[in-house]
Formats: structure tokens, sequence, C-alpha cells
């Protein structure tokens, strides 16, 4: 047997024990050792610094971009607010909106605007439809604005048209404005708009059709169906052998269906009436209106977003500033007063 392992088995035998006086010396060691520092108090300044920062920073960029990419609009964008020139399309009929083509205002001065073609969402021929049409053109002065607002309604008047009103304001500053509603009939109603969009610069176009012929033949149905009633009625009351009673009753129906035919042929002559005449609201003004800023991308959004940021955060500092500079002094005495008390316990030992 080796003398190390014959050691190791005396030493299970004895079982040694510590002596009481250096159990003793390793209990007081115990409480003597310092309890270990908190993690805040061993973040330094220039390390929170270096991870605060960056990470700050971070997550605002990340924030702005995230909400400049989903957004549609611009975010706090300033300005004054423009007047669209785009043609919209409105009410259109499904059937319609398939062959409707309009394209896109036009500028300058009257002379080199270019009108509307006359195939531009053009009525369907031999269906009915309401069409409505709505003209924004500017023109020069007041002398312009008379001038102009005599010639729309002599176009209306020359193609078979009404002026259904007009509305006309010039004061005595060099603004006016004239607001007109015409009817046209619906065959003419593209060569009124050429007409009139050569009277000044177009500003804004709208077009809306809406489809009137499934209405008028679900009048005509309901007509045709009253009229076999009341045809039967007439021939029912022909019989001989019907009582007074009976006869009576035949008779306050035989009105009551003579009474809705005529609603209904009513009906029917509205619409019909409603689809022979386009109606065009003409818009004037000699007042100079912005033009459409650029379309902004979404790092325009994004760069607003950062700015936006950035004011938040000033007006942050500007309320949380002197509290932090109170919680910063405090931590500095602090810490002066601990190193004091370490340098005075390295002199005592």
């Amino acid at each position: 047997m080796s003398p190390s392992e014959t050691l190791l088995r005396e030493i299970r035998t004895t079982k040694p024990s510590a002596p009481p006086a250096l159990r003793e010396r390793v209990r007081e060691l115990a409480r003597q050792a310092p309890e270990p520092e908190p993690w805040w108090r061993r973040l330094s300044p220039r390390r929170f610094l270096l991870v605060a920062a960056p990470a700050t920073a971070a997550l605002a960029l990340g924030s702005a971009t995230v909400i400049g990419l989903t957004q549609d609009g611009a975010v706090g964008g300033g300005g004054d607010e423009a007047v669209s020139s785009e043609p919209l399309l409105e009410r259109a009929s499904p059937a319609q909106q398939d062959s409707a083509a309009s394209g896109p205002a036009a500028g300058g001065s009257a002379e080199g605007s270019a009108p509307p073609s006359a195939g531009a969402l053009a009525p369907t021929p031999g269906r009915l439809q309401r069409y409505d049409a709505q003209l924004s053109l500017r023109v020069e002065d007041v002398e312009e604005l008379s001038a102009a607002t005599q010639q729309a309604m002599r176009i209306a008047r020359s193609l078979g048209g009404t002026v259904a009103s007009v509305s006309y304001d010039s004061g005595s500053s060099e603004v006016g404005t004239a607001q007109l509603t015409l009817r046209v009939p619906i065959a003419r109603v593209q060569q009124a708009v050429v007409q009139l969009s050569a009277l000044g610069t177009i500003l804004g176009q709208r077009y809306g059709i809406e489809d009137l012929q499934p209405a008028a033949d679900d009048l005509a149905r309901q007509i045709e169906e009253t009229q076999a009633r009341i045809a039967q009625l007439q021939s029912t009351l022909t019989n001989a052998s019907l009582t007074p009673s009976e006869a009576a009753v035949l008779r306050a129906r035989l009105a009551e269906a003579r009474r809705q035919l005529t609603d209904l042929r009513s009906a029917l002559e509205g619409t019909r009436a409603e689809a022979r005449l386009a109606t065009v609201q003409l818009s004037l003004t000699t007042e100079e209106l912005l033009a459409a800023p650029a379309e902004r991308g979404a790092l325009d959004r994004v760069v607003d977003i950062l700015r936006w940021e950035a004011v938040a955060l000033l007006y942050a500092l500007v309320v949380v500033g002197p509290f932090a500079l109170l919680a910063l002094a405090v931590w500095a005495l602090l810490r002066v007063r601990r190193r004091r008390e370490e340098r005075r316990l390295l002199a005592q030992s």
C-alpha cells in the first residue's frame, strides 16, 4: 500500500476536526467580508452613456422608419393646403367605369389649356344615364370673369340647354367668383365641356355618371303589369252575375290600379327627363391658387418624424432638465462623501 493511501485511510479513520480557534477566526472573517456592491453602483456614467445613447438613437430611427413606411400621408407637414387639379370619377356605374377615361387637368393660360377630349367619360348612347360634370376655371381679372360668365350662358343656350342658376360676385377688390349650373342635352355634353374648358385655366375637373336604365326598365315592367291588371278588372266587371258588393270591391281595386299606373308613368317620365339633360356646374375665379406640392416619399416622412421626435425630446429636456440636474448634483455629493469615507478608513488601517 502506498504512503498516500495509508495517509488517506488514517484521515478517514480518525476524522480530525478543526480547532475552535480556527473556526472562530473563519466566522470573524466571514462577518468582516464586504457585501457585494449593487449592479447599479458598478454602472459608471461613461458606461451608461456608451450603452444608452446608441440604443436611444436606434429606437428613434427604427420607430420613425416604421411609421413613415406604413402611414399614408405625411406627418407634421406644414405649409398651405394646395388645391388638387386632378380629375376625379364619381358615381360611375360599373359598365361606365370600364370604358371611362379622364386625362390630367390642364394648366397654364386659357389659350394653352388642353381641354378634355370629346371621348373622355362620354355617356353611352341609347342608355338612360344621369351625367354630372364639375369644372373649376381661373380667369385673369374681373373683366374676363364677366365675359366668361356671359359666354358660358351663351354656350349652354346654343347647345339647346338652359341656365339653371347663376351666382356672380365681384366686390371692390380684384378678386371675383362666379358659380353657374347649366343643363345641357346629354348627347351634346362633351361639346359643352370642351367649349367651357376654353374659357380659362383649368384648376380641377370632376365627372360622374349614374346608370338610370335599370330603374327605368323596372318602372316599365311595373307599368305593363298594372295595365294587365286593369284590363283584367275591367273584364271581370262586365260579368252580369256579380253582386253589387263584389262589383263595388272590383271598382275600388280598379281605381287604385289606375292611380298606381298614373304614378308609375309620372316616375318613368321623370327618369327619362333626368337622363335627357346633363348637369354642368362651372366655377370661375380670379384668385391665384397654390400649385399642388410634389408627392412626398417614405424618406421625407421619416425625416418629418425624426424632426418631431427631436422637438418632443427638446420639450422633455426643458421640463425634466431641472429635476435631472438636481438628481445629478445629489449623486455627485454622495459619491464625494463615499470617497472621503473610504480614504478615512484606509488611513486608519
